[in-house]
């Protein structure tokens, strides 16, 4: 994804949480705990208080490697103990920090870690106008296999990181100032390598300084306007890095922004540029724009939401590039529903630009915890998360599944036990049910092709219908359900690739059992997600040329994630809309089977389903609410995750002396969107017609390299859609909206190709497209709706004429929406 595409992704989230901010009433934000930021004050009473505490956490990654093929599942088992102590006295304080990470892997022991961190800070206060802050910090750390710059050793690279702050701040007439020094040093180990060598680090290590000041300039009545400099010095060691570059730089940061509150949210928010310039002069200076939120907003009811929007330039060792910009985006969304028991979840979207290289990753990371007390000092943590990755460049791609239980005990007690109302259990019950789908298959195809044993690496893919039933189990802890839930599901998608090899891939049936959580808002509503564990069939042949056919069939386990919404109808009977992500384990076929050059085929799917749900016993009470109503004007915005899929068609010189031959295949990526809306529409009794705007960006994309005499390299990438469409809706239960809605849309796409020898291919058309779909709206707060939705776009054909050839495409996209929306 280009940079200007994502910053209007950034700023479709911060314009969907000052939509939120605007559209919930204000309410008094309590002085003290989560809503405040931490703000380290010397007010207090003297003396001495400390706390400490652990945790036990044993965790499930199903790709510890975080590979796009040949995926490694393992179970590692990490202590986390931590200390904190605090003195204060009149104008004094001083926080001391102690803490540590060991981890010990089951079945992969080169992954095993021991990270540390150690912390101090001082603040003195010489007047209520002036006060002196500094601290000193030392870590020893590894560097995550998420991180851009993991070197993919056999075992993660090792470091430490030192670092000294000091400074002054105060209150001025004008509002509060603060101006202080960061010295960082970093000193990265050396990291063994496959077949006994070593990976030199040393052209890493470097010392950051940053020098900055930060002045309140205007006061508001719930705030204040600041601007912000920084000036950044990144120093390495080694004047050139084994890549033979200068990666030393200097830069800055000027911008302004708002600290304060705005409606329920409290926080700060800002905006400016950022710009370095490296010593090597192969390097282009980078200036680019900045900005932050930081903010947190007090919803009621023990919830709270958490918006935040940061960008950096960040370091890399990735040859030809000076740095990437990281752009990171999420919200995390808090829930206790008693002292005892509290829910959390979480959506991050992070894109790292690359500037020298053509190189742009996206990284998702999406999650839910649930936490509970057994008594005022111990808990326990139930905690689930997927991680994927998407790229531009073929086989960076990745997705990982975690599962992780933990114990955790601190000595200070986190409630009154004596006078605190704990969780107990209220209404449940069991419930039967049906779905219809649609099921999205992908499948990342790694193999040997000419001298190179990855010369192949691509994304194959299709779609096809899904039905199933399920059957579950589900308690009430006030507006928190908890269930669990197992299901089977019939499927017929599956993908052909037909050239002088042919191979496919065709999806049976599914056996699934799943833990749900989630919150029911106005009317009854619920809004939930779930994690779970599936079984599903696979029937995979492989043929190459005229040579042995080779089928296979088994089932492949793997793990699922998904959010959806159900709403009430009555009578025990409810509606239920929901969308999936599931990864499998990997799998080797080849003919000859078992040859040696058989290629990996790696499965993942995306699914929409639409079910009825019936509780047994005719269903619980719903909560009374007063009648939505959906006409008027509406904006709001939204994130989504989807498929595109291109069958494409070309001609392909034959290989080793082969006839020429004919490809035929559907190409096949995921991605995530993000977009802004408006509409209006008329509600008429039950009826409803309504006519919609919107903007979207994304990066779905697909690519294929394969790396031979006759190779090539090509993708297709998602940029943006603009379109217009009309919305025809029955309300129910009078604050439930189901709808259809069908339009056009205009989107650019990214086509870049390369065929061998040939001079490359690089065009952005507008492809025109029909959109069709329906979903649910229902609201959440008096002028707050929350919707979800799935659509299906079929755009017109393209074609890429490369040269020596000509390959068409007819593209697809399917995508799962979730928004919010304010009503004026």
């Amino acid at each position: 994804m280009k940079y200007k595409n994502f910053r209007a992704l950034a700023l479709s989230t911060s314009a969907l949480v000052m939509v939120v901010a605007q559209a919930v009433r204000a309410e008094p934000v309590p002085a003290d705990g989560e809503m405040t930021p931490p703000v380290l004050s010397t007010q207090g009473t003297p003396g001495l208080e400390w706390d400490a505490g652990a945790t036990l956490s044993f965790q499930h990654s199903d790709n510890i490697y975080l590979t796009s093929n040949d995926r490694v599942s393992d179970w590692a088992a990490i202590l986390s103990p931590w200390l904190r102590m605090t003195l204060r006295q009149q104008d004094f304080r001083l926080d001391l920090t102690a803490s540590a990470d060991i981890a010990r892997y089951s079945g992969n022991s080169n992954e095993d870690y021991e990270d540390l961190f150690l912390g101090a800070q001082l603040r003195y206060r010489f007047s209520d106008r002036l006060f002196a802050f500094g601290g000193l910090d030392f870590a020893q750390d590894h560097e995550s296999r998420l991180s851009p710059d993991d070197v993919n050793g056999i075992s993660p690279t090792e470091y430490t990181e030192s670092s000294a702050f000091l400074g002054i701040g105060g209150q001025l007439e004008t509002g509060s100032y603060r101006i202080g020094l960061n010295v960082r040093d970093l000193d990265y180990d050396d990291t063994p390598a496959a077949g006994g060598a070593i990976i030199d680090n040393d052209d890493r290590d470097r010392r950051q300084t940053e020098l900055g000041a930060r002045f309140g300039v205007f006061q508001m009545e719930d705030g204040e306007v600041f601007v912000q400099v920084i000036y950044d010095e990144r120093d390495y060691d080694q004047p050139i890095d084994n890549e033979g570059f200068q990666r030393s730089s200097k830069g800055y940061e000027a911008t302004i922004g708002y600290s304060g509150t705005v409606g329920r949210f409290r926080g700060e928010a800002f905006m400016g540029i950022m710009s370095r310039d490296y010593d090597d002069a192969r390097f282009a200076s980078i200036t680019t724009l900045d900005m932050g939120v930081d903010m947190t907003a007090n919803l009621g009811r023990g919830t709270s939401l958490d918006a935040i929007l940061e960008r950096s330039i960040e370091e890399t060792t990735l040859a030809g590039a000076s740095a990437y910009i990281s752009t990171t985006a999420g919200l995390r969304l808090r829930h206790r529903v008693t002292p005892d028991l509290s829910i959390a979840a979480y959506a991050f979207l992070t894109e790292n630009d690359y500037r020298g290289v053509a190189r742009t990753d996206s990284v998702s990371e999406i999650g839910v915890s649930l936490r509970h007390y057994l008594n005022p000092r111990v808990y326990i943590d139930a905690d689930y998360d997927y991680r994927q990755r998407l790229s531009d460049v073929a086989g960076a791609e990745f997705d990982d599944h975690r599962i992780t239980l933990t114990l955790g005990t601190s000595l200070r007690e986190q409630y009154d036990a004596t006078s605190a109302t704990l969780a107990r259990p209220g209404a449940s019950g069991f419930y039967l049910g049906a779905f219809l789908g649609d099921n999205a298959l992908q499948t990342r195809v790694e193999g040997f092709r000419g001298v190179n044993p990855a010369g192949l690496i691509a994304d194959f893919g299709d779609h096809g219908g899904a039905a199933g039933v399920f059957a579950g189990y589900r308690w009430d802890y006030g507006s928190l359900v908890l269930g669990v839930e197992a299901e089977y599901e019939a499927n017929d998608t599956s993908w052909p690739h037909l050239a002088n090899r042919t191979f496919s891939v065709e999806r049976g049936d599914a056996w699934s059992l799943s833990a749900l959580a989630g919150l029911r808002v106005r009317g009854g509503n619920l809004v939930y997600s779930r994690f779970g564990v599936i079984s599903s069939e696979f029937n995979s042949s492989y043929q190459d040329g005229v040579g042995p056919l080779v089928q296979l069939s088994d089932r492949e386990t793997g793990f699922l994630v998904g959010v959806g919404a159900e709403v009430p109808f009555g009578r025990g009977l409810s509606g239920r809309i929901e969308y999936q992500l599931r990864a499998y384990g990997d799998y080797e076929i080849g003919a000859p089977l078992g040859g040696g050059n058989d290629d990996n085929f790696a499965n993942i799917e995306s699914v929409v389903r639409f079910g009825l749900v019936y509780e047994l016993g005719g269903g619980q009470p719903v909560e009374a609410a007063e009648p939505t109503e959906f006409g008027g004007f509406y904006a709001g915005g939204y994130i989504g995750h989807g498929t595109l899929q291109s069958d494409n068609v070309g001609p392909r010189p034959g290989g080793a002396g082969g006839a020429p031959f004919v490809l035929s295949t559907v190409r096949a990526g995921q991605g995530f969107s993000g977009g802004v809306l408006a509409g209006w529409g008329h509600q008429a009794n039950r009826l409803y017609v309504g006519g919609e705007a919107e903007f979207e960006v994304s990066d779905a994309s697909w690519n294929i390299k394969r790396d031979s005499n006759n190779g090539r390299i090509y993708s297709f990438k998602k940029i943006h859609s603009v379109g217009a469409g009309l919305r025809l809706g029955y309300v129910v239960n009078d604050n439930v909206l189901l709808f259809a809605r069908a339009g056009l849309v205009r989107t650019r796409i990214d086509v870049n190709y390369v065929d061998g020898p040939n001079p490359p291919f690089a065009s952005s058309p507008d492809l025109d497209g029909v959109r069709f779909g329906g979903g649910i709206e229902f609201a959440i707060s008096d002028d707050m709706h929350a919707r979800f939705e799935y659509t299906q776009t079929n755009y017109e054909g393209n074609s890429v004429n490369y040269g020596t050839g000509t390959d068409d495409f007819d593209t697809t996209e399917r995508q799962f929406r979730i928004g919010l929306v304010k009503q004026f």
